[in-house]
């Protein structure tokens, strides 16, 4: 730093004074005050001295001052204050040190130096006037030349000195400069706010030298004022700081005066009239800045309540609603502030416009909008409006400037500082520069009027939010953020739900809406939510809450009931309602809170009104409705106005158009389907007892179905198409009888059940009732339409409303069929099947997925067709027998139809297998590889080929389907014609065509690429069928022990291979999809397979025999040719997923076969894979078949692999595979069996047994093969050779002989370079040897016993034939 002059002030310790300035950053003026005073004295401490600077607490507290941490500048504070002037040995020579310490380190732009040093000032001024100490710290520092005058005239004359530019020698840089302009103004802030300025009574004497010193530090921060403009705000609010201590100060008399001469003689001469001359106030408003109008609002806001007399400009009202055009410029210019902070004047004239409230304690203070200003007593709702819409719409925003009103451009800065008024405007709290914390409680309508304008919505929030979605230039990195935040402070404003802020938050939901009814869909935010407090976790549940809630959505009912009345209004906006009405009770009815029953109640009245609303205004002409009969109209309650009848009564004058109610209808089922599935989640296993989902949900639906009846008897009709019948009893006699039959049979059942809770019997009754019921319901809600005479219908296929009509209505009379055989006990017909049949068919129907013209909900017909068809498995499982079983053939043969498994698609894919993957679809390589020398003759082929591939009948589908879909330009067709004519040629002659012959090849790609993305259509619809109907096998086996008496091991068994093949053909045609880049359809193929592998290798080859009470094992010659037909799938696939789904098929039949014995003796299925796979090069087995066989059932897979694996060893056609083999044989042994434990251990037992020389002598063999010696293979064998030694039991001398002769091939094999294999072979010729020395000792004793009981030896012998002959 340069060096400054010498002056009185560096007298004693210059060098000390000094700091380095090392940052051109500006600083705040907010953070001068870090410090409060403080009377209590801290410990002991040496006093300063200057023989011991380097540990001298006093000296390193100033350089403490200037530290970055708050803390440490506090307690740096306090030890100086501490040291020379509170504590003992405190002495004036240390003060006057301190003081000039303080006095320059304040133009230090070194870290906070300058913050530290004005808060240490300010409580070093306060604590040396209160102990009047000044006089003596004064007096060291004049010495002998006092200056003379009081001591605040001599803390302003050094404070001027200290701060003086004009100190520094040479050349002066402008960083330089600023540090001392800024040190004077934050020097002048420490003396203001350490109170010294305040007069202690009214004294003539005294009131003359404060004025003097108060009238020079104004005249100072005027200086500062108007030296630069970027010091014009800290001045403005020093000056705002000094006048405000005076406003506050006491003796009120004393300041008062004080106030009327600096603001009369000081501040308006030399602020607001530098330029002399007479003008009037419109003149100078327009040449004021935006510091000059906050500094005239912040006088006059404080002058009107003291009846002080003000001087011109300032006795005439600066903010008015006239004058507010005038300084609208100064204030738009204020965005070049960095936000969230505000300009200094927007501080200001909020002060004006606001009045303190009472604040009670609060963190922050609340300011209420007053009637009338100060001054000339204008409105201040009329002011505030004029500012939003002059300078926040014109001036910030811009909306006007396309009209030529000759408005700025909205600039991203000035956007930005809209944002911040808004929200300052909205009630969220901000840091004001005046008075702190602040709140700003602007009435409920002035928001909805201006403050949150429909123009001020769209500009600040939805086009900054959404910017950059369709026009990329408007992208922003800077607002997007910000009005994100401004929402979010919006919504979180307010924590408690009172009357006050349920009205607030419901204005501020209202606004968003009008200005963009999808205001959170567009801006992908739960705003309006989240301000209503249905996003909230823990949100407070209380009355007004809920009062709140209904408000919403009453307001949403009649903005959509006058958007449709409105005939300009496009359907846009009136959907828009009722999309806001769906999310808001999507909402609500996952809303919890402490007081269950009340919460529930309420929710219960809110959701059921919307559905009431729904359904009035989607599916009935209500124009003939009756109103309510009532001698007096009162106030309805919020039950009353959500009934049924309320809701007809207010859509009667409005006329609804189609398009609207078929979103509503559509609105309607999902809103269902959404409320069941919520209250069946939360309240099933609550209460005193058990709540049954399907009782819940039956609930729900009838008072859904009484809403219905109560509309038609109020006058109400059902909206149908031309032909059918305006009477609905007459057009249908049955659905009406249908329900009510239904109906009687669940109150008889429940009346029963009541009698005899005990029965069981009984119970299954109701619970398959209750499921019945709940889909006959369902089916019957299904048949409102929201389709009238006269309404124009798109063009739908599935929207033919006469057939869903009559569909229903059947499937309703098989409903009351198949729920009386169920009550009847089936004793005449398989109920079961029938309901699977019918849950089949509306599973794979339009009405099941969705694509039902009027609108439907699949997940409600799912959830009910899942309660019916739980409800009738478990009363079947409780009727069956030994003897009679409802799971019968009829039923697999339903359900396997239902997903796609039939015998006839699956010969089909047997044959195609036969004869290898196929040909290439649809001629793809001969469209790739046409010439224009052959065009003709290959269209010709293409159109005998598709002949060939393509019956007559589906020929002339096709054709029709052709005609209809593919249309061909007429012009284009003729150009490509006319493309290759030749001028030249001879017209006498014919001559080949080649443009004819490319247009017709043409043509028929065209065809058959749509030919192709037909079949792909009806191939995915059929896919997503049947990944629907899927749910039926996956309840049925989800929950086996619920119904086990209804499975029987040969039904079950029955299943496996269609589904096996259903699996395979999917996976394959997924495949091919994923290898021809066809993404259509490729996810419901990908979800059907995965949902067909986990039903079969989590739930059906999980169950066992012995959780089957009315099975028997599986008979031998059906499991026989399971597993051959099963052998033949992992022989024609290529997925190792659907290898190991075979394997795991065949180890659940060998598992629950009746003679596992018989079965693997008959068949030589497993000797043929194993040889399949290790001699046949084009084989399609792997590996991985056998591992999980092996994996799944141990013991049985030693009896069936052990004597094939043994050959494949040495037939085995490469290396490779015999090294698999051993690999192999080394997971077979893994588990070792014992004879004397399940039946199973004992067949694997007697299997090793009977093998294990043949194994030996494969082993030894093998050892002796140089290719299988090397370490890659020999470690497979080793450990093979390892497991397989603890397993041999024969005590033979060719047992012994076989062993010594693999001992040693492994001793030879000892000798390898491999470490690895040393160490195995060392390992293994131990453990071979332990196994030769307890043979020999079983072997020496069985011939003890032999010579001893040759009877027994002779019997031994019988046994061991026997063994050899199993």
């Amino acid at each position: 730093m340069r060096k400054r002059k010498t002056s009185s002030l560096d007298e004693v310790d210059s060098s000390g004074s000094e700091m380095e300035v090392d940052g051109e950053e500006k600083m705040d003026v907010n953070e001068v005050d870090d410090v409060n005073s403080s009377d209590e004295q801290s410990e002991a401490e040496e006093p300063a001295t200057h023989f011991v600077p380097k540990d001298n607490p006093f000296l390193d507290s100033f350089y403490g001052l200037s530290s970055e941490d708050p803390r440490e500048r506090s307690n740096s504070a306090k030890t100086m204050l501490h040291q020379c002037l509170l504590g003992p040995d405190a002495n004036s020579k240390d003060a006057s040190y301190a003081l000039r310490r303080l006095l320059n380190g304040l133009c230090s732009g070194r870290a906070a130096a300058r913050q530290g040093n004005a808060s240490a000032l300010t409580s070093f001024l306060k604590a040396s006037f209160q102990l009047d100490k000044i006089q003596g710290i004064r007096s060291e520092m004049e010495g002998d030349d006092p200056t003379g005058g009081t001591p605040l005239s001599f803390i302003r004359t050094k404070l001027l000195a200290a701060t003086d530019p004009n100190q520094i020698s040479g050349k002066k840089k402008g960083s330089e400069e600023r540090d001392y302009q800024f040190g004077r103004l934050f020097g002048i802030l420490g003396v203001i706010r350490s109170g010294i300025l305040l007069p202690d009574d009214y004294d003539d004497d005294n009131m003359s030298n404060v004025v003097e010193v108060v009238s020079g530090f104004v005249e100072d921060l005027a200086e500062l004022f108007w030296l630069k403009r970027w010091m014009r705000e800290p001045a403005t609010h020093g000056i705002a700081t000094l006048l405000k201590s005076f406003y506050q100060g006491s003796p009120e008399k004393a300041c008062t005066q004080i106030l009327n001469h600096i603001v009369n003689r000081i501040v308006i001469p030399k602020v607001f009239l530098k330029e002399e001359g007479e003008r009037s106030l419109e003149v100078v408003l327009e040449t004021y800045c935006a510091e000059q109008i906050g500094l005239a609002c912040f006088i006059q806001s404080r002058a009107g309540p003291r009846g002080d007399k003000l001087s011109f400009p300032l006795n005439e009202a600066v903010l008015s609603a006239e004058t507010v055009i005038l300084i609208s410029d100064a204030l738009a210019e204020t965005s070049v502030v960095v936000q969230p902070r505000m300009h200094f004047v927007w501080d200001s004239l909020w002060c004006y416009l606001f009045e303190m409230k009472n604040n009670e304690g609060g963190k922050e203070i609340q300011w209420e909008l007053q009637e009338t200003c100060a001054i000339n007593g204008g409105k201040a709702v009329e002011i505030l409006e004029q500012i939003v819409k002059t300078i926040v719409v014109k001036k910030l925003l811009g909306i006007d400037s396309e009209k030529g009103g000759g408005t700025s451009k909205a600039t991203h800065e000035r956007r930005s500082l809209a944002l911040c008024i808004v929200k300052t405007l909205c009630g969220v709290t901000f840091a004001s520069s005046i008075c702190g914390p602040s709140k700003l409680l602007v009435d409920n309508e002035s928001i909805g009027r201006f403050v949150l304008s429909p123009s001020i919505i769209r500009r600040l929030f939805v086009d900054t939010i959404c910017a950059g979605k369709q026009n990329k230039s408007q992208s922003s990195h800077l607002l997007k953020p910000l009005a994100l935040e401004v929402l979010a402070s919006m919504s979180s404003s307010y924590s408690t739900t009172d009357a006050t802020t349920a009205e607030r938050r419901l204005t501020i939901a209202k606004a968003f809406l009008k200005a963009e009814v999808r205001f959170d869909s567009r801006t992908k935010t739960s705003a309006v939510e989240d301000m209503l407090g249905l996003t909230v976790a823990v949100e407070e549940q209380n009355e007004h809450f809920f009062a709140l809630v209904d408000h919403y959505l009453r307001f949403l009912k009649d903005q959509f009931l006058s958007a449709c009345a409105d005939a300009d209004e496009s359907t846009a906006l009136a959907t828009g309602f009722v999309e806001a009405m769906y999310s808001a009770v999507k909402r609500i009815i996952r809303v919890d809170g402490e007081n269950k029953a009340e919460v529930a109640l309420w929710k219960k009245t809110s959701v059921r009104g919307v559905v009431n609303f729904f359904m009035a205004s989607a599916f009935f002409d209500c124009s003939d409705v009756k109103n309510s009969k009532g001698k007096k109209k009162k106030r309805k309650s919020t039950g009353d106005q959500n009934s049924i009848r309320s809701c007809a009564t207010s859509v009667k004058d409005v006329e609804i158009p189609h398009s609207i109610r078929s979103i509503i209808s559509a609105r309607f089922f999902s809103l269902v389907a959404d409320c069941i599935h919520q209250e069946t989640h939360q309240k099933s296993g609550t209460g005193q007892g058990k709540l049954e989902k399907d009782a819940i949900a039956l609930s729900f639906l009838s008072e859904t179905h009484q809403g219905w009846l109560e509309l038609e008897t109020a006058g109400a009709k059902r909206y149908s198409n031309a032909t059918v019948s305006d009477d609905d009893k007459s057009e249908n006699p049955d659905a009406h009888l249908v329900i009510q039959g239904i109906g009687k049979m669940m109150t008889e059942i429940s009346d029963a059940q009541r009698k005899n809770p005990e029965n069981s019997l009984i119970e299954a009754k109701k619970r398959c009732c209750t499921g019945v019921s709940t889909f006959a319901y369902t089916l019957y809600l299904h048949r409102l339409n929201c389709t009238k005479d006269g309404d124009e219908m798109d063009d739908n296929p599935d929207a033919d409303e006469e057939d869903d009509e009559e569909e229903i209505c059947s499937a309703l009379t098989s409903l009351n069929e198949i729920l009386q055989d169920f009550m009847a006990g089936g004793v005449e017909e398989n109920p079961l099947s029938g309901l699977s049949e019918l849950c089949a068919n509306i599973l794979s129907s339009p009405l099941g997925s969705g694509e039902i013209g009027r609108g439907a909900s699949p997940k409600l017909i799912r959830e009910s067709v899942k309660f019916a068809w739980l409800g009738g498995l478990k009363l079947s499982s409780a009727l069956a027998t030994k003897d009679r079983t409802f799971l019968d053939s009829e039923v697999v043969s339903t359900l396997m139809d239902a997903v796609g498994a039939n015998a006839g698609e699956d010969d089909e894919m047997d044959g195609e297998d036969s004869n290898g993957d196929g040909d290439s679809s649809d001629g793809e390589d001969d469209e790739r590889g046409m010439h224009d020398e052959d065009v003709f003759s290959k269209a010709s082929n293409l159109i005998d080929s598709e002949s060939m591939e393509v019956d007559d009948e589906q020929e002339r589908a096709v054709s029709e389907e052709d005609e209809s879909d593919v249309v061909l330009d007429q012009d284009k067709l003729q150009s490509m014609l006319e493309e290759d004519s030749d001028s030249d040629a001879d017209p006498d002659v014919l001559e080949h065509h080649e443009g004819a012959d490319a247009a017709l090849a043409k043509l028929i790609r065209l065809k058959q690429g749509a030919r192709k993305a037909g079949q792909q259509a009806r191939e995915k619809i059929e896919v997503q069928n049947q990944l629907r109907c899927t749910i039926l096998l996956e309840l049925l086996f989800g929950r086996p022990d619920a119904w086990n008496n209804l499975f029987r091991t040969e039904i079950v068994a029955s299943m496996l291979l269609p589904l096996l093949r259903l699996r395979k053909k999917t996976e394959k045609s997924m495949d091919k999809a994923t290898e021809n880049r066809q993404k259509s359809g490729y996810a419901e193929k990908r979800s059907l397979v995965e949902k067909l592998t986990s039903l079969l290798t989590t739930k059906i080859f999980k169950l066992k025999v012995s959780s089957m009470p009315m099975s028997s094992l599986l008979g031998t010659e059906m499991a026989s040719k399971l597993i051959e037909s099963i052998a033949d799938e992992v022989r024609r696939t290529e997925s190792k997923d659907q290898s190991k789904c075979c394997s795991n098929a065949i180890a659940f039949l060998l598992r629950n076969v009746e003679n596992v014995e018989e079965v693997i003796s008959s068949i030589s299925t497993f000797e043929n894979l194993v040889e399949e796979w290790s001699n046949k090069r084009s084989t399609r087995i792997g590996g991985s078949f056998f591992d999980e066989l092996i994996v799944h059932s141990p013991h049985l897979s030693q009896a069936i692999l052990l004597s094939p694996l043994a050959k494949a060893t040495q037939s085995g056609r490469s290396p490779f595979l015999k090294t698999e083999v051993f690999r192999i044989l080394s997971l077979l042994f893994a588990a070792r069996p014992s004879s004397a434990s399940s039946e199973a251990e004992k067949i694997a037992a007697d299997c090793i047994n009977s093998n294990q020389q043949e194994l030996l002598a494969a082993i030894t063999k093998t050892l002796e093969d140089e290719e299988m010696k090397k370490p890659k293979r020999a470690r497979a064998v080793l450990k093979a050779v390892e497991k397989f030694v603890p397993c041999i039991e024969e005590s033979s001398s060719e047992c012994l002989e076989k062993l010594d002769a693999m001992k040693s091939q492994v001793v030879k094999l000892e000798a390898s370079e491999s470490n690895a294999i040393k160490s195995a072979c060392n390992k293994l010729v131990g453990e071979i040897d332990g196994k030769i020395s307890a043979i020999k000792k079983e072997y020496e004793k069985l011939q003890q016993q032999s010579v001893k009981s040759p009877t027994l030896s002779s019997s031994t012998k019988k046994k061991k034939k026997k063994k050899k002959k199993r």
